[in-house]
């Protein structure tokens, strides 16, 4: 649950504080810099002393350098794909990992891409450190536009001690070879190249999930959504929820199979289509909470079409353009209107 406070959000675990979500955006209010000092000092009661000590080091701080971010990394040919991934994570990296308990920036999951590019847009101006969430929005940003990229959201639930915690990293899959970007306090929860020793998606699962386990951690429930179109000014959202599995209580067979199926279901859409499709990509997926079944996945797939090539856009386009004539049949020219496709450049 949150606890809304005057000008910060305390996400809790149960009875646990998490951390506190800046409300009142930058520069820092005085209400949330004091909270985010007394926060530290409640979270390390043996080192309040040292905390003291660097809140009033002003005068000799050492110059703060900031990281140059990588553009123009998506359009350059030079690169390889593998190479330009690598750069955007070392830039992630180099804005460091946000301990101080205080999340800078209030991001809403549910924007648009465009509302969510904007917020990263202002994370890389402000270069402050970062948590995964915003490491995930920020790799979003930079890797748009490199071509043959897919890049899908997977999120992990886990409890450890009886605190529920919360993960995200970005997926990125390339040649029938996956990968991921992200920030963690643990390096083999965040970053994993394209080296080709991931080629299914459920190795790469796998390694995650063995990971937590190494760390004490019981992996609750791993969330992967569909892939996200390459295009900044999209008004459409991320979906979160394509498939939804739950290691600790399924056998593993069972989940490799259905992340094969969620595998299928990305080939049958075109991912870096320019015009919206008729049918939204979230009628593709069952409601929240469901698993998806071989069943429920052919049945949705038979009736949706996607626009293929350019010459039926354009038709589309024209027909939707077009006004219709005022005829003396006016309620069956108006179904006629509903049933016509539309495109709509985002």
């Amino acid at each position: 649950m949150a606890t809304t406070t005057c000008g910060y959000e305390a996400m809790r675990s149960g009875n646990t504080i998490l951390c506190y979500i800046n409300r009142d955006g930058l520069p820092l209010s005085d209400r949330c810099n004091e909270r985010m000092w007394t926060f530290c000092m409640e979270q390390y009661p043996n080192n309040v002393t040292e905390i003291q000590t660097i809140r009033n080091q002003t005068d000799d701080s050492p110059l703060v350098t900031y990281p140059d971010p990588p553009y123009h990394v998506a359009t350059n040919s030079r690169m390889t794909v593998r190479e330009k991934l690598q750069q955007v994570q070392n830039y992630i990296q180099r804005l460091e990992y946000n301990y101080t308990g205080m999340q800078f920036f209030d991001i809403n999951p549910n924007r648009s891409l465009y509302g969510l590019m904007d917020t990263a847009r202002h994370m890389i101006t402000e270069s402050l450190p970062i948590k995964c969430f915003e490491a995930f929005l920020i790799g979003l940003y930079l890797t748009t536009g490199i071509l043959g990229l897919d890049r899908f959201n997977i999120s992990f639930k886990t409890r450890f001690n009886s605190v529920i915690y919360r993960h995200v990293i970005l997926g990125v899959k390339y040649d029938q070879i996956y990968g991921a970007l992200g920030i963690s306090r643990r390096s083999d929860l965040s970053y994993k190249p394209l080296n080709g020793k991931y080629n299914c998606l459920s190795k790469l699962i796998d390694d995650f999930i063995c990971a937590y386990r190494n760390y004490g951690h019981t992996v609750l429930r791993v969330r992967i959504g569909l892939p996200i179109i390459h295009d900044l000014k999209s008004f459409l959202t991320i979906n979160w929820k394509a498939l939804s599995i739950q290691p600790n209580k399924t056998d593993k067979n069972e989940y490799d199979r259905e992340l094969d199926k969620i595998v299928r279901i990305w080939r049958q859409i075109d991912i870096h289509m320019t015009y919206r499709s008729v049918v939204p990509l979230a009628s593709l997926v069952q409601p929240t909470g469901t698993l998806i079944t071989s069943a429920s996945v052919s049945n949705r797939l038979q009736s949706v079409t996607f626009r293929q090539n350019r010459d039926t856009s354009l038709n589309c386009r024209r027909s939707a353009i077009q006004k219709p004539t005022t005829n003396i049949n006016e309620e069956s020219s108006t179904e006629k209107d509903q049933s016509v496709p539309y495109a709509i450049r985002v």
